[in-house]
């Protein structure tokens, strides 16, 4: 349970961050590059490189879609950005069904699908407060 809350707080303070720094239209996305590597470094600590390799290869989608959109604004990639961030939480809750990475902490996956959501979350209800601002201006 603590470690749901924890990932709900640096969820919130990665969005308050991004709105200090002005960093909307690309901190979400370089965010999504981070995700699968967080699963290969546990696997390569863990000596277990093959493992890694694998959770690079099953984190290829996050880091297109990443690299993709960290050269357009956030008007343009907060729907598909969200939504990956929180497929990226539903793959956290069933992560160990797909690979067995001795090298992931026991706590991580809650935590990471609870920044997931909140993150992913954000950028969706972000996404529709854009949309409804641009139907009011028209």
């Amino acid at each position: 349970m603590i470690e749901a809350l924890i990932g709900v707080a640096v969820g919130v303070l990665t969005i308050v961050l991004a709105r200090i720094i002005r960093g909307q239209h690309w901190l979400y996305s370089i965010g999504l590059l981070t995700l699968p590597s967080l699963y290969a470094s546990f696997a390569l600590r863990a000596g277990e490189h093959a493992v890694g390799v694998k959770e690079m290869i099953y984190g290829v989608p996050f880091v297109v879609v990443g690299l993709v959109f960290a050269f357009v604004s956030v008007r343009q990639s907060a729907v598909v950005v969200g939504a990956f961030w929180i497929l990226h939480g539903l793959y956290d809750l069933v992560h160990s069904q797909l690979i067995t990475n001795a090298g992931v902490p026991r706590w991580y996956p809650v935590f990471c699908f609870s920044v997931d959501v909140v993150v992913g979350a954000y950028l969706l209800w972000l996404s529709r407060r854009i949309a409804n601002a641009n139907l009011h201006q028209a």
